[in-house]
């Protein structure tokens, strides 16, 4: 009887350290869980802020890229004003060439397309701007580009400026 008291016993022993085996690993398998919840839970939020940082970087670069457009424009036009007034100073001419390769450069390194239009294409509202509007006495010339005034840019799809143009306009 003993001995069937001694098994009766270890048995009861051995479950009991098997139960409380099973309630540590239960334990340890919930605790891991937080820790994958947690963790999810910070990957979640570091997305968030790298979402945030690289929305941040895009509004600054497109803002020194604005600059860059605007200062190579206004060379542009100087370099047409020269050329229109006659009063043509090579030197300087040769000055502002340099500026504005330099600044298309920089543009282009940037992943900045510099795109036109030509006279007579049809107006593309997403793409050109309309300064103004000019009547025209043909059908055909109606919704299309009468006068080009420089040129337009496009970053990685977004339009950063639009090509300033006249559009025709045909009235019956």
């Amino acid at each position: 009887m003993t001995k069937r008291i001694m098994k009766k016993k270890n048995e009861r022993r051995a479950v009991f350290q098997l139960n409380r085996l099973f309630e540590k690993m239960d334990a340890q398998e919930e605790m891991m869980e937080k820790i994958m919840d947690s963790f999810d839970n910070q990957q979640e939020i570091l997305g968030c802020y790298y979402k945030e940082y690289q929305e941040l970087k895009r509004r600054n670069q497109k803002k020194y890229l604005m600059d860059y457009i605007r200062l190579r424009d206004d060379m542009l036009k100087d370099v047409d004003r020269m050329k229109e007034s006659g009063n043509i100073n090579e030197d300087m001419l040769g000055l502002l060439g340099g500026y504005i390769d330099a600044l298309t450069t920089v543009l282009e390194d940037n992943e900045v397309d510099i795109y036109y239009c030509c006279t007579n294409d049809e107006y593309d509202p997403e793409l050109q701007k309309p300064l103004e509007r000019v009547d025209v006495c043909q059908e055909e010339l109606g919704n299309r580009i009468v006068k080009v005034f420089g040129c337009g840019y496009r970053w990685h799809g977004m339009i950063l400026k639009k090509v300033n143009v006249s559009v025709g306009i045909y009235n019956h």
